[in-house]
């Protein structure tokens, strides 16, 4: 998000229906059972991994496909492109060599301007996936962003 506003680059929201069903996860966390077993203090790979992700600040994952390989399944992918979000709202302008539409860059973003403008990204993402969920298949489904 900072880098589209210094940039002036405009951020497409986009979601792929059925990505998460193209791999199985070795060991998936359920929140519940998480607080259960830390209050019993028991040892689980599940959760040193969780851990050990929130330290690194990224995700950790154990998967596996086909055959219990690194081979994905073949759901049926349904992958939906929303309208553009203008870092810089009502400020579209065309670049140096005039074939790309770009808007007014920010050199130094505030942590307020990086946040409004992911808070957009996330609306808009909310939004296509309510719109286009019933339609892709899964009708029951909800988003849910941390």
């Amino acid at each position: 998000m900072k880098l589209s506003l210094q940039t002036g680059a405009r951020i497409f929201p986009a979601f792929v229906f059925g990505a998460s069903d193209m791999l199985d996860q070795l060991f998936h966390v359920d929140q519940n059972v998480a607080s259960k077993e830390k209050d019993a203090k028991t040892f689980d790979i599940g959760l040193m991994m969780q851990s050990i992700s929130r330290k690194l600040k990224g995700g950790i994952a154990l998967y596996y496909g086909q055959y219990y390989l690194p081979v994905p399944h073949t759901p049926k992918l349904s992958m939906v492109l929303g309208d553009p979000i203008y870092p810089v709202e009502n400020t579209s302008e065309r670049n140096v060599n005039g074939n790309k539409l770009t808007c007014k860059r920010i050199a130094n973003p505030t942590d307020a301007q990086v946040e409004e403008l992911m808070d957009r990204y996330v609306n808009a993402l909310q939004c296509l996936f309510e719109q286009y969920k019933v339609e892709a298949g899964y009708p029951n489904d909800r988003l849910v962003i941390t």
